[in-house]
């Protein structure tokens, strides 16, 4: 037993020998530290990142691999034996560097050639997964680059490259908007992303933080091309909800009686305990303990509400009043080219119904571009978009009583069925009181979706004009202009008995408008001359 007990005592002695704690800093070629590297045992579930210093810590065992991958870069190997301490030089990936990517200028240029990073996503790669906006396809693809969305509609995300906003530029006019809604990702040819102040010189203290550059698709030379998708994609409510409880309902103090809606006395205010739900009771024709409630029957004779079961009816309220959402997009395009010009046509419409009853969107694009060689020196480059956005009803968002998982979640206990509440308005009262089991802090969420309505109405405008002249082989003059507007047009319906911050409406309908235009020209010579081989 002993030589048993010196054995283990060894094993665990050499295992925890063999692992070891392993740190170290990840640079670039030029030496400065990379945040964001993916450090990993190949072949396992054992990684880290590197902070935004370039540091990493990870126990590894030795004779294992340590695999380092980034963005930009080959990836690198490092078998570790008895290292403790490493400094990781990363390789920019040779190919990636021969790209071809257009500059803040417009101009076409090797990636090796820049003085400054950049780095391109193909519009193909967004066109395989459709997304709301083209920005999301962004996520994950480009290093730096932070992408969080909004739950508002129509709301641009927060866009953050290397911790700052950076400029949307569009065919090489700056939109100042940054309004992402208003691009068709079919329309994309690429989308190149300049990071720091020199890659976006050209456009002023606007473009300091860097910028996010979209070319779109012109006509091919030489064919015809007519091309048509479709997706459709079905939304479920949401992924994970807040348990709550469904012993006890909705009263105070192990009491609840409804009178009539005020959420006072032994209706409770809301708040939770009330009597334990599906008490038996063989005392009364149901079986289960009644009690007055705001769906309870009146007493032809004596005009008193009569007592009904108190049961957890309402155990799927979430489930029961939220809808399969729906989200269909429609692309179609034609386009055509020679060597004197080439012409594309397309028009987009998206259509998204919400997961809240009586909530959908509408965002339908056209666009037109084209180019005109007339002469080998001359080229006149123009592209026209129109985009509407359209809704007449949207969902609130934020906590309060204008959400409804606020509502259903937190304030509306499982006595109440959700499914009950479709019969909004309290009889007798039709547009003047909304029907629910409490009148004074909370809004039926039917009454909410079919009479709060937030409308929305978007138009956008926006366009551009290019020639570039070739003065000589080495000198080019460019001129640009480029034409942006939308207006927007909100509405707000709130009805009567609606349920705000501590106050019951009275009906309120009012209107928002908003208008904006811009232009933004620029003129410049290009000069381009090889020296030598060399430089």
């Amino acid at each position: 037993m002993k030589k048993i007990f010196t054995l283990l005592i060894l094993l665990v002695s050499l295992v925890s020998f063999a692992q070891q704690t392993v740190k170290g800093v990840v640079k670039d070629p030029n030496g400065v530290p990379l945040g964001g590297v993916t450090v990993m045992i190949p072949d396992s579930s054992r990684g880290t990142v590197t902070d935004f210093d370039g540091n990493f810590s990870i126990q590894v065992n030795s004779g294992e691999t340590l695999q380092f991958s980034y963005v930009g870069f080959t990836k690198q190997e490092v078998v570790i034996s008895n290292q403790s301490l490493l400094e990781i030089i990363m390789a920019e990936d040779a190919q990636a560097l021969d790209a071809v990517v257009v500059t803040a200028l417009g101009i076409k240029k090797e990636k090796k050639a820049l003085g400054y990073a950049v780095q391109e996503v193909e519009g193909d790669n967004l066109e395989k997964a459709k997304e709301p906006n083209f920005v999301n396809q962004l996520s994950g693809r480009v290093a730096g680059l932070n992408i969080k969305n909004s739950t508002d509609l129509f709301q641009n995300p927060t866009i953050e490259l290397r911790g700052a906003t950076p400029l949307l530029v569009i065919d090489g006019i700056p939109d100042r908007t940054l309004d992402i809604w208003k691009i068709n990702s079919d329309d994309i040819e690429s989308i190149s992303v300049l990071k720091g102040a020199t890659a976006s010189a050209l456009y002023g203290s606007v473009g300091r933080n860097g910028a996010i550059m979209i070319t779109t698709k012109r006509g091919e030379k030489g064919k015809l091309n007519v091309s048509f998708n479709n997706s459709t994609l079905f939304q479920t409510d949401f992924i994970r909800v807040p348990d709550v409880q469904t012993t006890y309902g909705n009263g105070n103090r192990g009491v609840y009686a409804y009178v009539n809606g005020s959420g006072s006395g032994t209706e409770g205010g809301g708040w939770i305990w009330g009597p334990r739900l599906d008490q038996q009771d063989p005392t009364t024709t149901s079986g289960f303990y009644e009690t007055t409630q705001y769906n309870s029957p009146v007493d032809p004779n004596t005009g008193e509400l009569m007592p009904i079961p108190f049961t957890s009816r309402g155990k799927d309220n979430i489930k029961n009043f939220f809808e399969t959402g729906i989200i269909q997009s429609n692309n179609v395009s034609v386009g055509w080219g020679n060597d004197k010009a080439d012409v594309r046509l397309s028009l987009s419409n998206n259509y998204q119904k919400g997961i809240v009853p009586n909530t959908d969107l509408k965002n339908t694009s056209f666009n037109l571009a084209g180019t005109l060689r007339p002469t080998d020196k001359l080229t006149l480059n123009g592209s026209l978009t129109y985009n509407k956005q359209f809704t007449s009803n949207f969902p609130e968002v934020g906590y309060g009583p204008t959400n409804y998982l606020y509502n259903l979640i937190l304030w509306t206990g499982t006595d109440v069925d959700i499914r009950d509440l479709k019969n909004y308005w309290r009889e007798g009262q039709e547009g003047i009181q909304q029907r629910h089991f409490n009148i004074s802090y909370y809004n039926n969420p039917y009454f909410q979706a079919y009479e709060y309505e937030r409308g929305y109405n978007k138009t956008n405008i926006y366009g551009n004009a290019s020639f570039n002249y070739e003065i000589t082989d080495a000198l080019n003059l460019r001129g640009r202009t480029g034409v942006n507007e939308y207006s927007l047009y909100r509405t707000y319906k709130e009805p009567k008995s609606y349920i705000g911050y501590g106050n019951k409406s009275r009906g309120n309908f009012s209107i928002a408008q908003t208008e904006y235009f811009d232009i933004t020209s620029d003129l410049a010579l290009h000069f381009e001359k090889k020296i030598s081989d060399n430089f």
